[in-house]
This record gives structure tokens, sequence and C-alpha cells, in this order.
């Protein structure tokens, strides 16, 4: 059986669990050898290839509600206002897949996505920078009335001391010119992926076009991406920002400051993740959906490969608690270095330490994250870039040991969607959060005991 397709074997036989899957079929962005550059052709003489004003009247729509989304992100309140901002870690990355695809036939919205990508780095980095201040505040409660204030400008200019009280004086500015400096780097690297010579030469590792306008965009991107997010390590001393943010809250959280993570969280960042995905999978701009399924490697799986997932996810959970996060754990602290700060950790999932937490993690994590990573960037960046990617992911929360753990983990979910699809990963992935965090609620519940 061709696996693409997810389907039993003929003969009414389960496919084999391991076996070579076709991660380009239904891709229109594959541009033969002899077509070279002439992508326009290749994609206009693919089946899946959209010709209507209707598909494209719908990406444009699609576009524009995005952006409708994120401006109600600064006047909704409340609970929309969570919904909303969950959604900006996801839309405006599908705003410029979308925009990327549509460049490769229009000269305007070619020059539209340079635009978007200017704006989306520079938020991004933004991001990073304020994340980073998290590590040299002292006092988090007058951090975040400041950060509502207005004023706060014109009192800071007021009250110099007023920057110290908040701030550790001695090391913010040191470690802002730091991080200032790294990210430059990690700038000047997104950068030279425009240029075709550096094209070239990654395509010699991963398998991208380096004519291929998308693939271009996307390197860009995924540079910032990839790499931003360990720079606050590097700074903070291997200290991950949100960890920090969590240790200076837990006494004296401001009212109306929710840092920890909810379980209708979850559902939020999966409602927008998914159709995310799929638009930056091609989407209503050259794939059509059971396409963009099968370029993404979510088919129906095998009962075989359903049992299987479910045995590896139970393998993984128990190699993971009682191997290999000790095993890092105990290297770190010989070392001298200091471990993840587990009790901080705990507080910033507390409320997902419940049946319906771990059920919601399982699916959340083990679908969306395995569909964006393992889906989508793997058969493009190969399996260590994508898998960086993975692990960069959660370096705001992790510290490096507990990123190292993350990395093996990742290699092994890569490697059984390299070998089966990634409905198989899938099921994996969400198999062993779900065990990790029931695990920890049974500890809890016995230690309450």
């Amino acid at each position: 059986m061709d696996n693409s397709t997810g389907t039993a074997a003929p003969g009414g036989q389960d496919a084999p669990i391991v076996q070579p899957y076709n991660s380009n079929a239904g891709n229109v962005d594959d541009v033969p050898t002899a077509v070279g550059s002439d992508y326009m052709t290749a994609a206009a003489a693919t089946p899946n290839a959209p010709v209507s004003t209707r598909r494209r009247a719908i990406s444009i729509g699609i576009g524009v509600l995005s952006l409708f989304l994120i401006a109600a992100a600064f006047i909704v309140r409340g609970e929309a206002e969570r919904f909303v901002t969950v959604g900006l870690q996801f839309a405006p990355l599908a705003i410029l897949a979308a925009l990327a695809y549509m460049g490769l036939r229009s000269v305007a919205s070619g020059a539209l996505t340079y635009i978007w990508l200017l704006f989306l780095s520079f938020g991004i980095l933004l991001s990073i920078v304020l994340f980073t201040l998290f590590g040299f505040v002292r006092d988090f409660p007058l951090f975040f009335s400041l950060l509502g204030d207005k004023n706060a400008a014109q009192r800071l200019a007021a009250d110099r001391t007023l920057l110290c009280a908040i701030f550790d004086c001695a090391e913010v500015g040191p470690g802002m010119l730091w991080t200032v400096f790294l990210l430059s780097l990690v700038l000047l690297v997104a950068s030279s992926m425009l240029l075709q010579s550096v094209r070239n030469v990654v395509s010699r590792i991963v398998p991208v076009d380096p004519e291929n306008f998308v693939h271009k965009i996307a390197l860009f991107i995924l540079v910032i991406i990839g790499l931003g997010p360990f720079v606050p390590l590097l700074v903070l001393g291997g200290e991950p920002p949100l960890l920090e943010l969590v240790k200076g809250t837990s006494q004296n959280l401001p009212s109306g400051a929710d840092i920890g993570t909810r379980p209708i969280d979850l559902v939020y960042q999966f409602v927008w993740m998914i159709p995310a995905t799929l638009v930056a999978a091609g989407w209503l701009t050259v794939r059509k959906f059971p396409a963009v399924l099968v370029r993404l490697g979510m088919v129906r799986p095998s009962l075989r490969q359903v049992l299987f997932g479910v045995g590896a996810g139970l393998v993984l959970a128990v190699f993971a608690m009682f191997g290999l996060d000790p095993g890092v754990n105990s290297l770190w602290k010989s070392l001298g270095w200091q471990p993840t700060d587990v009790q901080a950790f705990d507080s910033l999932l507390s409320q997902l330490k419940t049946p319906l937490g771990a059920l919601l993690i399982g699916v959340t994590a083990g679908i969306g994250e395995e569909m964006a990573v393992r889906g989508l960037l793997q058969p493009r960046i190969g399996l260590i870039a994508s898998n960086l990617l993975f692990t960069s992911f959660h370096a705001f929360q992790y510290g490096v040991d507990a990123l190292i753990s993350v990395f093996i983990i990742g290699l092994v979910l890569g490697l059984i969607r390299a070998r089966t699809n990634t409905s198989t990963s899938a099921i994996v992935h969400g198999v062993y959060n779900f065990i990790l965090v029931m695990t920890s609620v049974f500890v809890a519940g016995q230690a309450g005991q």
C-alpha cells in the first residue's frame, strides 16, 4: 500500500506499521527538475491548482477576517479578548502564507507579502525583547501597572528611580544590549535567506526549492521563529522567561493578571492553529482540502498503526519519566548547572493537572503540533531543522535541560512520521502527553493524601 492514502492494503490486510511515507503526495509546490524556476507553469498544470475567482475571493476574505480579528484584540474585553489574543500567535503567520502563495501569480501580492513579512518580523522580535525583560523585573505588580498606564513614559521620565524599582538596573542595560545584538544576528541570518545564492546552499541540506517564492518567505520567517526564542535563554543564563514571570508573580499577582494556562486556552489555540496550518499548507490558494491533508500527512491510519501509536506513546512516556528526564537532570546537576524550576513550571500548568486537562493536552498538542511541525515543516526543511523549531516553541517555559529532552522526544516523533504518517505520530504524541499529565495528577493526589 502507498500509505500516503492511509487506507488498508489490498486484500483487506493492514498496512505495515513502519514504511516510507511519500511526503510530496498532493503537493503543487514540488517543481520537477526539468521545469526549474517555471513554478507557475507547474502549478497551473497541476489538477489541484485553483483557477477560480471564487477561491481567490475566499483566500482574500480569510485575510481580511484575520486582520479584523487582530484589530478586535485591541477593542474587545473579557473572554473574547483572550480568544483573539491567542489568535495573534497564528493568524499573522497564516496571512503571510496566503499572501506568499498568491504572490506566485501576482506582483501586487508579492509586494504585500514583503510588507507583511516586515511587520510580522518586527512584532516577533519585539515580543522576544519583552519576554527577555521579564528576567530583569524586580517588582512585577509595578511592572504590570505601568504596562496599563498611558502616562508610563512621563512617570519614568519624571522619576528615574522608578525604573530601578522595577528592574535590576545593574543587569538590565547590558542584558538588553545583548538581546538586541543577538536578535540582530538572527535577523541577519534570516535576511540572508532572501538571497538566491544562500538558498542554493540551503537546498543542498534541506528539501526546499531555492527558486520558489513561498519557500524563500518561509525560510526567512522560520529562521526568526526557530532561533529567536533561544535568545532569552542565552541572555538570562538559561532561565526561561515565562518561569521567571511565574516566580515573580507567585507572591503578589496583580488583579486581572492571569499567566497560567487554562483548559479553555488549549481549545482556543487548537481552534486557531488547525486552520492556520491548513492555510500554510496551501489550502484555498493552491490546494484543495483533500490534497492539503495528504500534503500534511493527516491520512487515515490503519488499525495496526493506531495500535502502534498507542503502544509507542506509552513506551515513550515511560522512557521519558524514568530514563531521559532523570538522566538529563542528573547530568545537569553534576555539571553544577541549574535545572528547570519544576515548581514554577507546575504553577504555570496547575490548571491543566486534571483528567480533562490531560485529555485536552493530548488531543490539542498531539494533533496541532504534529500537523504544524511533522506535517507541514518536516517534509520541507528536514527532520533536524523542523525539530529545532519544535524545540524553540518550548523555549519560553523550559530550561536548556528540559529542551534537550524535548529535542530527543521530537526526534523520535519525527522518525515515526517519516516512516508512517503524521496521523500516527499525532497518536504517539497525544498518548505521550496524556500519560505524563495523568501521572502528575496521580502523584499530586497521592501527595495530597
